[in-house]
């Protein structure tokens, strides 16, 4: 059934998905209602820009009304909740939304010097990163997985493929990478097209692969996890995916906020490790956490010194992206609240 929705309605429907998956919390842990107040204060923390010119306040009311009427949302009370229908809507909302703003990023960021400086200065070379990935995690990755020509790679997330490109050149294997940003994914492939006999790009989701079973020997997903609607079912897809003795190496990582049982840092114990044991998948683990800290001490150092450089590209989005980031995950970090892992998981 096709239902045409307003933005309105859209941004509605996507921010209402992202409390669900997210839920804020308040000092005693406890889940804060879905309200009206709370779906609009994080539609405007996710979307960032006006609505028919009037600063991002929407008439809410209406809007619910009519999202029920479309049997899209429900309403409990003052409580609101997605359909079955409004949760298969709003994934969809919310996919295209990160494509689109991943195509802005990937796009510029192709044609910077100043993030190429950025990222050379930062994480030792400049592969367009988009996230948390220098070259000691890199290299520590590639020693793991041990690849070779005869090696099939699948790199989800992989943006403008440049770290997929990269391991491609160094050990000869092929690789596929996947990215939801099909501008992005273009881009790849034209900048690659005389590497096709090894390295080819796809547009692709995590949350719906369309990958046949038993098709690569190695997956890769360096940050890329926490995109997933479904972490188990994601799992699962990408068991499916790997042939027999198949490995994946996931560069992932774990939040623990005051009231939250700490022991969910352990290795051992983090969202994905209990996935992976739920579909007996063995895997040994590396703790990335000081280094991240050391990586985005410096990112925050290095991206103030460009701060001008951006300014004069009229990118200044993009290194106030990184300090913003910076600030809210150092704390985090300092304080023992998130910690940085490498899984490298076998299959049987």
């Amino acid at each position: 059934m096709r239902i045409q929705l307003s933005i309105e309605e859209s941004l509605f429907l996507d921010a209402l998905l992202s409390l669900e998956l997210y839920p804020e919390k308040v000092e005693t842990n406890e889940e804060i209602p879905i309200t009206l107040d709370s779906i609009h204060k994080r539609g405007i923390e996710l979307h960032k820009w006006k609505i028919k010119g009037n600063s991002g306040k929407l008439n809410l009311e209406d809007i619910t009304e009519l999202l029920i009427k479309k049997e899209l949302l429900q309403r409990t009370e003052n409580v609101y909740s997605l359909t079955a229908f409004g949760k298969i809507k709003a994934i969809t909302i919310r996919g295209k939304r990160i494509g689109n703003r991943f195509n802005s990023e990937f796009l510029r960021i192709a044609t910077s010097t100043a993030h190429s400086t950025f990222c050379k200065r930062v994480f030792g070379k400049d592969l367009s990163q988009a996230n948390m990935m220098d070259m000691v995690q890199l290299d520590k990755l590639l020693q793991i997985l041990n690849l070779s020509s005869k090696n099939k790679v699948l790199d989800l997330g992989c943006g403008l493929g440049k770290i997929s490109e990269y391991i491609s050149d160094v050990t000869n294997a092929c690789v596929l990478g996947i990215d939801v940003a099909n501008e992005a994914i273009n881009l790849a492939n034209k900048r690659t097209e005389e590497k096709r006999q090894r390295l080819n790009y796809k547009i692709g989701d995590l949350n719906n692969l369309a990958i046949s079973s038993n098709s690569f020997d190695t997956i890769i997903a360096i940050a890329t996890l926490h995109y997933s609607i479904d972490i188990d079912k994601t799992i699962k897809q990408l068991k499916a995916i790997l042939t027999p003795q198949g490995q994946m190496g996931i560069f992932t990582f774990q939040y623990a906020f005051e009231n939250d049982n700490p022991d969910i840092l352990h290795p051992d114990n983090t969202r994905l490790a209990q996935v992976l044991k739920k579909n007996d998948l063995e895997f040994r683990t590396w703790d990335f956490t000081d280094n991240e800290i050391r990586i985005r001490q410096n990112q925050l150092k290095i991206a103030n010194e460009l701060k001008k450089q951006f300014q004069e590209e009229g990118n200044i989005d993009l290194c106030s992206d990184r300090i913003e980031e910076c600030k809210i995950d150092l704390q985090r970090l300092l304080k023992g609240q998130k910690r940085r892992f490498l899984y490298h998981i076998q299959s049987s």
